[in-house]
């Protein structure tokens, strides 16, 4: 499901506007980076291509090769 505010002009999902962080890692956690009033902690897997952004927060992270 693509958030409406993240498509573009012909209605296809778009890259979220966020924080980019790279990566080695295949499974990243994120906590939004708001201590104990930010969201849950939560676990997220890499996609088939590398990359994975955060529900809560639009994190982008991006696997990286060694």
């Amino acid at each position: 499901m693509t958030d409406q505010a993240h498509m573009d002009e012909n209605g296809q999902g778009s890259q979220p506007e966020g924080e980019v962080i790279q990566t080695t890692q295949s499974r990243v956690s994120c906590n939004c980076g708001g201590g104990a009033l930010g969201n849950p902690k939560i676990w997220l897997n890499m996609n088939a291509d590398g990359e994975v952004t955060c529900p809560y927060c639009s994190r982008h992270f991006v696997q990286i090769k060694e």
